[in-house]
């Protein structure tokens, strides 16, 4: 995967696959590659296009492997429920869909209500869905106070309960998690998926 090297990946997965190797130890070692480029993206070393191209290599090869994982495991349990959407006035969703895709492929059951999306529309969602995270995607200064209206919209429809928010995005940087009345806040998608990982494993513990 850090190699970007689209055709040579997604043979090795063929190749792997035909080896009777475990899917999902497949799916970790992409998620490896991603997380190893998204991390020399952070660091300068690659640009925006390239992590664009990454995230596309490993949806293709998820394409691949997923009908495997089906096929061996069968319906799995999901490991927990995020909702997750770019909010209104703002249509930037790479960091979103490659959050989503890796939350996905590790079992969670994942709802991208997608981009622009209204503070109506969260709290409809979760309403119906009754996720345990709410995951916030905004990039653009002008979407921060679009993503205080979501979180203010859930709450006062009575449903945020012990759900938790979470906030990715530029903006970030620019205002404390606190103002935004949300959970976590971070620019970092590896950090955002393990702060998820880490609040639904409290919750089955909580449970059990």
């Amino acid at each position: 995967m850090a190699a970007l090297d689209k055709d040579m990946l997604l043979s090795s997965v063929r190749e792997e696959l035909a080896a009777d190797r475990d899917p999902l130890a497949i799916v970790e070692d992409a998620r490896g590659g991603l997380e190893k480029v998204g991390s020399e993206f952070e660091k300068g070393r690659y640009f925006l296009m390239e992590l664009m191209w990454a995230s596309q290599i490993f949806k293709d090869a998820v394409q691949i492997i997923g009908p495997k994982i089906k096929e061996k495991y069968g319906v799995t349990k999901s490991k927990g429920r995020i909702l997750m959407g770019t909010v209104k006035g703002d249509i930037h969703d790479l960091g979103k869909s490659i959050v989503r895709d890796l939350l996905e492929c590790s079992g969670y059951e994942v709802v991208d209500l997608g981009v622009d999306v209204p503070p109506e529309a969260f709290a409809k969602k979760t309403g119906e869905f009754m996720p345990q995270v709410i995951g916030l995607s905004a990039l653009l200064t002008a979407a921060v106070s679009q993503a205080k209206t979501t979180v203010d919209e859930v709450r006062k429809a009575g449903l945020a309960g012990n759900v938790r928010f979470i906030i990715g995005g530029g903006v970030v940087g620019e205002v404390r998690p606190e103002e935004l009345g949300v959970d976590f806040a971070t620019t970092n998608a590896n950090e955002g998926i393990r702060r998820i990982e880490g609040w639904i494993a409290e919750d089955r513990q909580g449970a059990g």
